[in-house]
């Protein structure tokens, strides 16, 4: 562990909780960058809408390579070393997209920027957790909402940007450089991970392709691919809803992700709170309660106000239902965290791949409020699986040598 000699174990935990989630803020801000930049890059790049859509694709193949990269790489690197390399390289992707010559070129290096940042998610959750062992307590709720703030004030940034009449490569080289500033003072406070084997066990077991896909596993990534085809559906289609089905206006119209973001961000400020207080389990179906909640007032009720009401619903209703699996699964496997997040990783990113598709061809056989409705579906069933999600409440776990974080942490 990454100790100053006489920290004190609580303070010690406490600054290695603010350092990981220094590098959630920082991939926020890239994220919440570049997606509002996106538009102008297509025009700056001459992509047409296929070629755009294929480069995005592109991002998230590369995601899914890197899921099994993270497999391998668990078994000779832990997390920290992982995030200090990716988290120092992963910047300057923004300005690199910018200066791309065409859709080729492009291509291949959002198929790169999607294999880096897929290696730095599963480091970053895997720190999440074992932050949450040594703390004894839920953090991943907290740090997916220093996430969220992240990519609201990126998004910010980039309005500001624009109308102080910034190219697009000047605003991505000021903000990979004050991410790199972010991720070299949150990199060196970050721990080592617990290895469960003894130093003359360290020669690990090879890992296979099919190594760590247990039935705990599997179970939760089909409830976090579950839920990110919930999420996509109302994240990426709750405008067009408002705007096709209520009439709203384009300025009304876009208020429906704002309004499932931020719901889902401060609704996420205190779920690790609600996490303590209700257990994993329980949290998990009121949640999918309430999503089911808005999906039934944005469609049953005609109104655009009630419309963006069902929306924010939603988003407060799927806050912390991937914080909450994904501390399941570090927290429910015996050895190697990030593997088991990098399998975990693997079908929850299937889900965010298929969940605006899937919900697209519903949306156009069926109408698009028929489409909202039948989220019930994956919603019952999240709901109905939820106790999978046990390991998740950490307290009666965690060894009584660790330090607990005060509730004023």
């Amino acid at each position: 562990m990454s100790s100053g000699v006489g920290i004190h174990p609580v303070k010690e935990v406490r600054r290695q909780r603010i350092a990981i989630s220094g590098i959630f803020l920082m991939v926020g801000i890239m994220l919440g960058s570049w997606f509002a930049r996106v538009p102008q890059l297509r025009i700056e790049l001459g992509l047409n809408f296929a070629e755009l859509g294929l480069v995005l694709l592109a991002q998230t193949v590369g995601v899914l390579i890197a899921m099994q990269l993270a497999g391998h790489l668990s078994n000779h690197l832990d997390s920290r070393a992982v995030i200090r390399v990716t988290s120092l390289v992963l910047p300057w992707f923004l300005p690199l997209m910018a200066a791309m010559p065409g859709a080729i070129t492009a291509g291949l290096g959002m198929l790169t920027w999607g294999v880096i940042a897929g290696l730095l998610d599963v480091s970053m959750n895997a720190q999440g957790v074992e932050v949450e062992r040594r703390a004894r307590r839920p953090v991943l709720n907290s740090l997916h909402a220093v996430w969220g703030i992240g990519a609201l004030l990126g998004s910010g940034g980039t309005v500001l940007a624009v109308r102080a009449e910034w190219s697009l490569s000047s605003h991505f080289w000021v903000v990979s450089a004050v991410l790199v500033v972010i991720a070299l003072s949150s990199g060196p406070r970050l721990l080592t991970e617990a290895r469960t084997s003894s130093p003359a066990e360290e020669k690990a077991p090879k890992v296979g392709f099919l190594t760590g896909w247990t039935r705990a596993v599997i179970v939760l990534g089909g409830l976090g691919a579950a839920v990110a085809l919930c999420e996509g559906a109302v994240s990426s289609w709750g405008g067009v809803f408002l705007s096709e089905q209520r009439g709203a206006a384009a300025n009304i119209a876009s208020l429906g992700y704002f309004a499932f973001i931020v719901a889902q961000t401060g609704t996420r400020l205190v779920g690790d709170r609600l996490h303590r207080r209700f257990g994993a389990v329980a949290l998990v179906r009121w949640s999918m309660a309430m999503t089911g909640a808005g999906v039934l007032v944005a469609v049953a009720v005609p109104s655009v106000w009630f419309g963006l009401a069902g929306l924010a619903m939603a988003g407060i209703g799927l806050a912390v239902a991937i914080p909450i699996i994904s501390s399941a699964v570090g927290h429910g496997t015996k050895s190697n965290t990030s593997l088991a997040i990098a399998r975990y990783s693997t079908l929850h990113n299937a889900g965010v791949l298929a969940g605006p598709a899937i919900f697209g061809w519903l949306a156009q056989e069926f109408g698009i409020s028929a489409a909202l409705a039948l989220l019930l579906v994956p919603l019952g069933v999240i709901a109905a699986f939820a106790a999978a999600t046990a390991p998740a409440s950490v307290r009666a776990a965690a060894s009584t040598t660790e330090p607990v974080i005060s509730r004023a942490a």
